[in-house]
């Protein structure tokens, strides 16, 4: 792994005293962080299979905080920068994602420099603030999880894209406009979709949804324009104030907003609404 001579790096790893009583398992703990030095840019991986995962910004002068409590009988912790990329999870004895029992990853970000985010997580429960981060790409993989993803200050860095891939899932996502991207992706397979563009800026956005089987409800601010696109198949469209024009349902006087967001929908059964609010 390469070393930054003037970053401090802490490393610490503890066997819990005693096995869980149900499960009889030995949970373990790795800690890690370092300080930040002269890096410019920062790529990170995350690979955590079953439990809790929860990203946060980091606090001033770190380049990244790892907490991380896993099954050792089932698990092998993952921690490695290597240049300008940091990989961090677990990687599974009998399979990345197989294992008895449930872990926690803790993981801070340094808000400082730019980054790309790839996160594949399994049967995770979610936790994700973005807000702040210097955020170039991200790509957010889950199975069968609950997700929680906000963005709660503005992305300083344009976006070339963000791509969601969700099993069947809880999935919600908010204040999407402010990650300042220039197309947001999402395919989805059974479950409950929920996209918040709060905070867009950018004079066009566009995205793209597919989906098998769930409800899925995008909010975008009053003052957008609406484009939508769709393809769907038993499921009704919810969009009051849409209107249709040509193959397309659109806000009134949606060209001569100064802020647009193109969207295109694909899914086979279920519910779409369309919600206009702040």
């Amino acid at each position: 792994m390469a070393r930054n001579p003037v970053a401090a790096l802490v490393l610490a790893a503890t066997l819990s005293a005693a096995p869980d009583a149900l499960l009889a398992q030995a949970s373990a703990r790795m800690q890690a962080s370092r300080q930040l030095g002269d890096e410019s840019e920062l790529t990170v991986f995350v690979e955590f299979g079953r439990g809790e995962f929860e990203l946060r910004p980091a606090e001033p002068g770190q380049l990244y905080r790892v907490q991380l409590r896993y099954d050792e009988e089932a698990y092998d912790p993952i921690h490695q920068l290597s240049g300008s990329q940091l990989t961090v999870g677990v990687d599974g004895r009998d399979g990345p994602s197989r294992g008895s029992s449930s872990g926690e990853l803790r993981l801070a970000l340094s808000d400082r420099i730019p980054m790309d985010l790839d996160l594949e997580l399994g049967a995770v429960r979610t936790d994700i603030e973005l807000g702040g981060l210097r955020l170039r790409s991200l790509e957010l993989s889950t199975g069968a999880s609950e997700t929680d993803l906000r963005v709660s200050t503005p992305n300083p860095v344009a976006m070339t894209s963000v791509e969601f891939e969700v099993g069947a899932a809880s999935f919600e996502a908010t204040d999407l406009g402010r990650l300042n991207a220039e197309t947001v992706t999402l395919e989805a397979g059974v479950g409950e979709v929920r996209l918040d563009f709060g905070g867009l800026q950018r004079p066009e956005t566009r995205v793209s949804v597919e989906m098998g089987l769930g409800s899925l409800e995008i909010r975008i601010p009053s003052d957008v324009g609406i484009h939508l696109t769709r393809s769907t198949f038993l499921v009704p469209l919810d969009a009051p104030g849409l209107v249709r024009e040509g193959e397309a349902d659109v806000s009134p006087g949606w060209e001569a907003s100064p802020v647009k967001i193109y969207l295109s929908v694909e899914a086979a059964f279920g519910r779409l609404s369309v919600v206009r609010g702040n």
